[in-house]
C-alpha cells in the first residue's frame, strides 16, 4: 500500500505514468534527491540548533539549495541527468568537506562510501565511475597526508547516528533501485508477451495466423484432420463494394468458423480469404457434419448486400511429420470443391504415408 501511494505520488509530481520509458530514471533520481534533502535536513537542524556547529550547518543549507536546483531540473526541465549530477556532487563535496573538516573524528571516513554506489545507481557506470574515482583519489591523498594527525575518537552517539544514516541511505537507494529494475522487467515481460501475441495473430480477424498455426502443426499429435476454406469469389466483393466491406466479411466469417468449431479444433486465417482448420476430431462424420454446418450456417449470413456469401472446402487427414503433404491434398481438395460449382466440400481421404 505504501510503495503504491508513493508510486502514485511520484507520479502526480513527475506528470509521467509509470509506463512512460523515463519513469524508472526520473523517479530513482526524484527518490535520490529526496532522501538526501532529508538527510541534509536532518543534518542541518543538528547542527544549528543541537551542537552549534555554524560552518557544518552552512555546507548542508548550500547542499538543500542545491537539491531544490535539480528537482527544479528534474520537473520543469525534464533533465534527470542533470539532476543527478547534481544529486552526486552535492553528496561527494560534503562528504568530502565533512571528512576534512572533521579529520575522521565522528567516525566521517564511513560517508566515503557513499558516492560509488550512488554515482553508479544515479548516473550509470561510465559517469558514475568517473565521479568514484575522483572521490577516491581526493580521500586517499587526504588519508596518506594527514593520518599521522588523526587522534583516537570513541564510538559515541553520533558517529552511531552517522553510520545509521549511511546505512540506512545506502539501503533506501539500494531498495528503490531494485523495485524500479523489477517494475521494468514486468513491464518487459508483458510487452514481450504482448509482441509474440501480435507476431501470431491476425490483425483483422484476431484469429491466430499462418504463422501460430503451422508451428502448431509441425509440434502437436492432436491434430487429426485439416480442412482449407476459401470464401467464394470474394475478389468480386471487393471491387463492387469495397475492401472496408470485404474485410468486413472476413470478420465475420472468422467469428462464425470460431463460434462452430468450438472446442473441436482451432481456426486460423491462412492469408487472403483462406482460412485453414485444424480438427482434434478423427471420425470422418464429425468432420464432414461440422463443414456442412460451416457452410450453411455461412451462406445464411446477412451481409448487408444484395448477394449472399459462400465458401468451399477441402479436408484430409494430418499428421504432423507429412504437414506439408497434408496442406497440398486439402488445397486439392478445396480446388475440386470450386471446380464442382462452389459452396461445398471435398475430402482426400487417402492415408498420410501411402502416395509414392
Amino acid at each position: 500500500m505504501i510503495k503504491k501511494l508513493l508510486n502514485r505520488g511520484i507520479e502526480t509530481w513527475l506528470n509521467q505514468s509509470r509506463s512512460d520509458e523515463e519513469f524508472r530514471e526520473n523517479s530513482f533520481v526524484f527518490v535520490s534527491l529526496t532522501i538526501l534533502m532529508l538527510i541534509l535536513s536532518f543534518l542541518f537542524y543538528y547542527n544549528t540548533f543541537i551542537t552549534s556547529y555554524p560552518v557544518l550547518a552552512t555546507i548542508q543549507g548550500v547542499g538543500i539549495i542545491s537539491c531544490l536546483a535539480g528537482y527544479y531540473f528534474l520537473k520543469n526541465r525534464r533533465s534527470p541527468r542533470t539532476a543527478g549530477i547534481i544529486t552526486v556532487t552535492i553528496m561527494t563535496t560534503i562528504s568530502l568537506l565533512f571528512i576534512i573538516g572533521t579529520q575522521n573524528r565522528e567516525f566521517a571516513l564511513a560517508f566515503c562510501f557513499l558516492t560509488p554506489v550512488i554515482a553508479v545507481f544515479v548516473l550509470g557506470y561510465n559517469l558514475g565511475s568517473f565521479f568514484s574515482l575522483i572521490n577516491f583519489a581526493v580521500v586517499a591523498y587526504f588519508c596518506l597526508t594527514e593520518m599521522q594527525n588523526w587522534h583516537s575518537v570513541p564510538f559515541d552517539t553520533i558517529s552511531f547516528i552517522h553510520l545509521t544514516i549511511i546505512y540506512f541511505f545506502l539501503f533506501s537507494i539500494a531498495y528503490f533501485y531494485d523495485s524500479g529494475r523489477r517494475r521494468t522487467m514486468h513491464l518487459l515481460k508483458e510487452s514481450n508477451l504482448q509482441l509474440k501475441e501480435l507476431s501470431t495473430t491476425d490483425v483483422l480477424t484476431r484469429l491466430p495466423n499462418r504463422l501460430k498455426m503451422e508451428e502448431l502443426l509441425l509440434n502437436s499429435d492432436e491434430v487429426k484432420w485439416i480442412a482449407m476454406l476459401d470464401v467464394d469469389d470474394f475478389k468480386s466483393v471487393n471491387d463492387n463494394y469495397g475492401h472496408d466491406i470485404g474485410d468486413h466479411v472476413l470478420k465475420i466469417i472468422a467469428k462464425q468458423l470460431a463460434k462452430t468449431i468450438g472446442d473441436d479444433g482451432i481456426v486460423a486465417r491462412w492469408g487472403g480469404e483462406e482460412f485453414l482448420i485444424a480438427f482434434y476430431l478423427s471420425d470422418i462424420d464429425a468432420i464432414e457434419n461440422k463443414l456442412m454446418e460451416l457452410q450453411s450456417k455461412i451462406a445464411a449470413k446477412e451481409f448487408n448486400f444484395e448477394r449472399n456469401v459462400t465458401v468451399s472446402c477441402g479436408a484430409t487427414p494430418h499428421q504432423r511429420h507429412m504437414h506439408r503433404t497434408a496442406f497440398r491434398r486439402a488445397d486439392e481438395a478445396l480446388y475440386r470443391a470450386k471446380a464442382s460449382g462452389k459452396n461445398c466440400y471435398k475430402l482426400d481421404i487417402t492415408t498420410i504415408g501411402m502416395e509414392a
